[in-house]
């Protein structure tokens, strides 16, 4: 049987639902508040210019993924990996990124103001003009990323989170250290 590769285009539906979907293959200009994505398989997906704020796509396989243009706002990734991705031009303010694995990706000019990245894997991960302004990377691997022209402003960071420089450099960014000194 031949596994056709689904794309959703120029559709506006709140409270989506495709739970435990394989083979979709773009989003592209889509109105998909509160959908739910959950448990999915979508390696390779293209989103762009689309809004799904709140939606949620806990639990999904997204890797070699790209968004671009997309307003995330909300949403929450938890607990899936998404390796090897590139978000270009998105809004992820307020998502839940905990227990994710982003290694590997590139973040290029995102809004990601109060995201939430704690104990995810963010190894290898390249952040470039992105607002990072009180983000949570407590508890989170940050080994060999990079940080480009990003205001990591009251970002804040613990004794478990691994660094890619110096708590010294971090505080000289604006981040801020949570816990004992």
């Amino acid at each position: 049987m031949e596994n056709k590769t689904q794309c959703i285009k120029n559709k506006k539906i709140n409270s989506f639902s495709l739970e435990n979907f394989e083979n979709l293959g773009s989003i592209n200009n889509c109105h998909l508040a509160k959908s739910t994505f959950q448990n999915s398989k979508m390696d390779s997906i293209k989103v762009k210019h689309s809004h799904l704020t709140k939606a949620n796509l806990q639990k999904c396989n997204i890797k070699k993924a790209s968004f671009q243009n997309t307003n995330l706002e909300k949403s929450s990734f938890a607990w899936s990996n998404l390796k090897s991705n590139q978000f270009l031009s998105d809004n992820i303010s307020n998502v839940n990124f905990q227990f994710v694995d982003l290694s590997n990706s590139r973040l290029i000019s995102c809004k990601a103001r109060k995201s939430d990245f704690r104990w995810s894997k963010l190894i290898n991960c390249r952040f470039i003009d992105c607002d990072l302004k009180e983000a949570n990377f407590s508890n989170t691997d940050l080994r060999n990323a990079i940080f480009e022209g990003c205001n990591l402003k009251g970002a804040v960071y613990n004794i478990n989170t691994r660094l890619p420089f110096t708590r010294d450099m971090a505080n000289s960014l604006g981040m801020n250290f949570v816990g004992v000194n």
